[in-house]
């Protein structure tokens, strides 16, 4: 492991911070597990820093890992990532008040010159190897991981889905049994794709929502395609009446996660994460962001 405090402490000339800072680092992670980080990219800070670390690492025999921060992969790409960053901070080129980076050493160096640019710490280089195969994570894709819905006792999931949706067809329609085989063989679908738990999570952070009084958007996308959605009342758009098709919703030719977009109140969607995460798990709750790239046309 890597830490920034001593190094902070390190440029600020407070060598005894920095050293007790390390040593409470050694003491938590162990001493095999702490590096001292050393970065070379033509800086005059860098260099003074390296300089008190250098002696940290000898003094208290810790051992150090040469990294380098990259924003870009070539260096000749320098120019293009001041433009860019322009552009994301509404900047000119021109301005002075504008953040940009002091040189043109942020990019994917090669091995000979990482080697080159620290020569006099050759185990540096040594340790960015033995960490990266220290690293070492198997990931399964090919299994979903959903939360477990907790059901009432004596029923299975699949048959409190199906009781949900009777229920909501009866609630929705004047005569349901005109759309049961619609909604018998959505439900098949769902089964079958085993999507059946997700459909009761949706199901019951809407619930909670609307029972609070949070406002609840009618739903958007293929999902409002689907009658077994329209039931639980996950939307509010019927997909009979405006003949939408649950194929583009899911798909079992097409195996892929259902994907539902809910709109919560603003003011309160708080609540509803909170619900969620006392409800599942704070390690089955995660908070996403969406980022735009700038295709070419774009970017001209």
């Amino acid at each position: 492991m890597s830490c920034g405090r001593y190094t902070k402490k390190a440029f600020n000339d407070d060598y005894d911070g920095a050293k007790k800072e390390a040593e409470e680092y050694i003491s938590i992670f162990g001493r095999d597990n702490f590096y001292l980080e050393l970065q070379d990219h033509g800086i005059e800070e860098q260099q003074k820093v390296n300089a008190y670390l250098l002696r940290l690492g000898k003094e208290l025999n810790i051992d150090f890992v040469a990294t380098n921060d990259v924003h870009y992969l070539k260096k000749e790409d320098a120019k293009a990532q001041d433009l860019l960053m322009c552009i994301q901070m509404k900047k000119s080129i021109h301005d002075t008040d504008r953040m940009k980076f002091e040189t043109d050493e942020f990019y994917l160096k090669s091995e000979q010159e990482m080697l080159d640019l620290f020569k006099n710490v050759p185990s540096a280089i040594e340790n960015t190897k033995k960490i990266a195969d220290l690293c070492n994570v198997d990931l399964d894709f090919s299994n979903r991981h959903l939360p477990d819905f907790p059901l009432p006792e004596g029923v299975s999931h699949f048959e409190y889905l199906e009781k949900l949706c009777l229920d909501g067809l009866k609630e929705r329609y004047d005569a349901p049994e005109k759309n049961l085989e619609r909604l018998n063989y959505e439900l098949s679908v769902i089964k079958k794709m085993g999507f059946v738990d997700y459909f009761l999570i949706v199901w019951d952070v809407i619930r909670f929502a609307r029972s609070k009084g949070i406002p609840v958007g009618p739903g958007r996308g293929s999902a409002a395609g689907s009658i077994v959605s329209y039931c639980l009342k996950i939307t509010d758009i019927d997909p009979i009446k405006y003949n939408l098709f649950f194929e583009r919703f899911l798909n079992p030719e097409r195996v892929s996660m259902p994907d539902i977009d809910m709109d919560f109140c603003y003011e309160r969607r708080q609540e509803v994460i909170d619900y969620v995460t006392e409800k599942y798990g704070e390690d089955h709750v995660a908070q996403i962001i969406t980022f735009g790239t700038m295709a070419a046309r774009a970017a001209v």
